[in-house]
């Protein structure tokens, strides 16, 4: 289990703990052995540019700033820090960071993680035995389903249905925008919210299905998938949570910023189809979940084991916009293999990391390669 706490607030889990169990045993680990996954989760320091560690010159420090909106304190932020505040009165938290070193370990893992890895191509193709399997430079859970492709291509797959559908969508964003203009390789590819709400996702859910959406802190965004596209999904919003970022320490990764600067948290929008039977539990409005996030980019921490009581014994899943597997889901996205690189589970140079993976080419594999 990932789940460290819990309470009618919310939970604490561990995204590394997930990671570490789904694939114990493919690790030879010893003594002195560490999982590279592993170093993605030294956060001991809220994240700034390394030019604002430390300021020693009485210079800069007389630099003109540029003038930030003032910060007033909403509900939603006072709500989030009283949950933290209270986590950290039950110890769950380290006492005092490992290194106050910027998270250079958890940023140089990410650096070669991109490094050694190369653009996907398009896949197709299922692991259906129950153990793990390696083929063609990537690891795969047991019982996984993927389609490594363009989520618009779903509609090939009608025959299917599913009672949860995970999104996490590449939301347009202002900061990308402009990164892309000065270095147009850089950043992500934007889906604007009238192609996000194409998506038959009505299609693909079955009569009580629950679809979970990963959502920027963006008003607009919010509002136009609570008012317009959950109506063209057939889905009704049922709840807003919250995933807080915090260090090891329990400190927040960031400081928090007026409505249209960055958090140190991002919203999860629940919604159920229209005509679902009303007997069915929803998740409540307002749960918080905090856990030391990945230093890599849109590596979002699994929500299988909290999201138990709101689906059947064993539901059908899928992740749309996926970039890892999981056992007894099916994920889909362009880039559904980003995190099963066979890299991972590899020696690295990086410093203390001596893992050595035993995984070994199955051949039972199913794999479709376009």
């Amino acid at each position: 289990m990932s789940v460290l706490y819990s309470d009618d607030d919310g939970f604490f889990i561990s995204h590394q703990m997930f990671i570490s169990k789904l694939y114990d045993t493919i690790l030879n680990k010893t003594e002195n052995t560490v999982p590279l996954y592993e170093h993605f989760f030294h956060i001991n320091n809220p994240f700034v540019r390394d030019n604002q560690q430390v300021e020693t010159s009485t210079e800069n420090n007389l630099k003109r700033k540029r003038k930030r909106p003032k910060y007033e304190e909403d509900e939603t932020s006072k709500k989030i820090k009283t949950f933290i505040s209270n986590l950290k009165s039950r110890d769950i938290f380290s006492t005092s960071p490992e290194f106050l070193d910027n998270n250079s370990c958890a940023r140089h893992a990410s650096i070669k993680f991109y490094e050694n890895t190369s653009e996907l191509k398009t896949f197709y193709g299922q692991n259906p035995n129950p153990n793990l399997h390696i083929a063609n430079g990537y690891v795969f859970p047991p019982k996984c389903q993927f389609y490594c492709d363009n989520v618009f291509n779903m509609k090939n797959h009608k025959d299917e249905k599913y009672d949860m559908i995970l999104l996490d969508p590449p939301w347009t964003n202002k900061y990308i925008k402009r990164k892309k203009k000065i270095k147009r390789d850089e950043g992500y590819t934007m889906m604007v919210d009238q192609d996000l709400a194409q998506l038959p996702i009505n299609e693909f859910l079955t009569s009580n299905g629950l679809v979970c959406v990963w959502c920027t802190n963006s008003q607009n965004h919010i509002d136009t998938l609570k008012s317009v596209i959950f109506p063209i999904w057939n889905i009704k919003y049922v709840a807003c949570w919250y995933w807080i970022k915090v260090t090891k320490c329990g400190e927040f990764i960031c400081n928090f910023a007026p409505q249209t600067g960055k958090q140190p948290y991002e919203r999860i929008i629940f919604g159920r189809k229209i005509d679902s039977d009303t007997k069915i539990k929803n998740p409540e409005e307002n749960k918080m979940i905090a856990s030391v996030p990945s230093s890599v980019h849109s590596h979002k921490p699994p929500l299988s084991e909290i999201l138990v009581p709101y689906l059947p014994s064993t539901p059908k899943c899928l992740e749309l916009f996926a970039r890892y597997l999981l056992p007894n889901w099916t994920s889909y996205g362009l880039e559904a293999l980003k995190f099963q690189h066979q890299f991972l589970y590899e020696n690295s140079d990086i410093e203390h990391c001596n893992h050595k993976s035993n995984i070994k080419p199955n051949e039972n594999i199913k794999i479709s390669i376009k």
